[in-house]
């Protein structure tokens, strides 16, 4: 039986892609290389213990967290509206300590994606405004206080659907990424940024498979927002 998505399920599927494509951190690493001063002598290194396990791991932990959640709601045909439920899901496979290690992941996550994100868009505003591209600057931090000021007022004040926030806020961030995509992209084919590193054509039909995806995803989004 060929695969179908559910009515209604657009946007789950465009958060989805949003949280694992993560454009905004991909971008946000160019930050990181400059400010650490990475040569051209550690790109091997970078590629095998920080880029590819980056990108593998949470594709299987992602595919891991699909397949739990379809064969346990698939039996039952229940939904997971709420965090209780969620949790839940765990509970067949680990007992009642499946709950436990679920709460600790999801918390896990949130605080180091809700620091990581607001690191980012602190510094690559403060870099926009031209007041210092590092993530120690003055008004990096500031910005990055105010990303967290906000993010945390937002979760206050919606406490009723958790579930549904965190699908909203990550399918928006799809909204950025087509831009942020092609930027890469340019960069990436640019002989006076990257030298003899510069894209491969393999590459960069990899990177225009991932962009039509991303270009996609938001296009999907935005009409079923307007819809």
């Amino acid at each position: 039986m060929a695969p179908q998505l559910p009515a209604g399920s657009e946007i789950l599927i465009v958060a989805l892609v949003g949280t694992n494509f993560s454009i905004n951190a991909a971008f946000y690493t160019s930050y990181g290389i400059k400010e650490h001063r990475r040569t051209r002598a550690d790109y091997r290194d970078i590629t095998l213990v920080d880029t590819i396990p980056g990108i593998v791991a949470p594709g299987i932990m992602t595919a891991l967290v699909i397949m739990v959640a379809a064969a346990v709601l698939g039996k039952t045909g229940a939904e997971a509206g709420t965090i209780n439920a969620l949790a839940s899901i765990f509970t067949p496979l680990a007992g009642p300590v499946g709950a436990m290690l679920f709460a600790l992941g999801l918390s896990g996550a949130a605080f180091s994606s809700m620091i990581a994100n607001a690191t980012a868009g602190g510094t690559m505003l403060s870099d926009a405004m031209g007041r210092g591209a590092k993530a120690g600057s003055p008004a990096a931090r500031i910005v990055t206080g105010i990303i967290l000021a906000f993010g945390l007022i937002i979760t206050l004040s919606f406490q009723s659907s958790p579930v549904g926030l965190i699908v909203i806020a990550q399918s928006l961030t799809v909204l950025i990424a087509p831009l942020l995509g092609v930027l890469i992209v340019v960069m990436a084919n640019k002989a006076a940024v990257m030298g003899d590193l510069r894209n491969k054509w393999w590459q960069n039909l990899f990177g225009a498979i991932g962009l039509i995806a991303i270009i996609a995803s938001s296009i999907r989004l935005i009409t079923t927002l307007i819809g």
